[in-house]
């Protein structure tokens, strides 16, 4: 504990020092082919609560693309994030073949109560993981967490954790 709180004063006094430091994850965003689709999957399999839905918003001058419409979903990601949820109306790009062993491929990892039990929903509708469920050994910060690897309706890459030990 006395090392915890050492390590956030240190990290106090490093953002303080820089004033243009990075002081944490605000937000994480996914482009999704269906916004409604993709609500299906994150509100009601996963649980992700909805903040607001936006109808059409022009987003040329933030993302640097012409003619870029999109509407977007705000979901609660618990501890004050925002998971947003992205379907561009116009200007739409390429599909992207997501692989986790591929250069750039992000994921995004969503800590659940009961890993067994969210697979199962997932599983009953037809959302099934990559890999196995295994508990991780060996690796300080992720020591007794059981994770696993899954796909969104869109293929991006979702990674279940739980950090308390497994139900019997």
């Amino acid at each position: 504990m006395e090392s915890e709180v050492s390590a956030m004063a240190d990290d106090a006094q490093d953002a303080a020092a820089h004033p243009a430091a990075v002081l944490g994850i605000d937000h994480v965003g996914v482009t999704v082919s269906s916004l409604e689709r993709s609500l299906v999957f994150y509100r009601d399999l996963l649980g992700l609560r909805v903040i607001e839905i936006s109808g059409e918003e022009d987003v040329s001058d933030i993302v640097g693309i012409r003619h870029a419409c999109l509407k977007a979903a705000d979901l609660d990601a618990a501890d004050g994030r925002i998971f947003e949820l992205l379907e561009y109306v116009s200007a739409r790009g390429n599909d992207v073949q997501q692989q986790p062993n591929g250069a750039g491929c992000a994921h995004l990892a969503l800590r659940v109560t009961d890993i067994r039990a969210v697979l199962q929903r997932l599983a009953d509708a037809g959302h099934h993981p990559d890999g196995t469920p295994t508990v991780m050994t060996g690796a300080i910060a992720w020591e007794g967490a059981t994770v696993v690897y899954l796909r969104d309706p869109d293929g991006a890459v979702i990674e279940l954790v739980q950090r308390t030990p497994l139900p019997s």
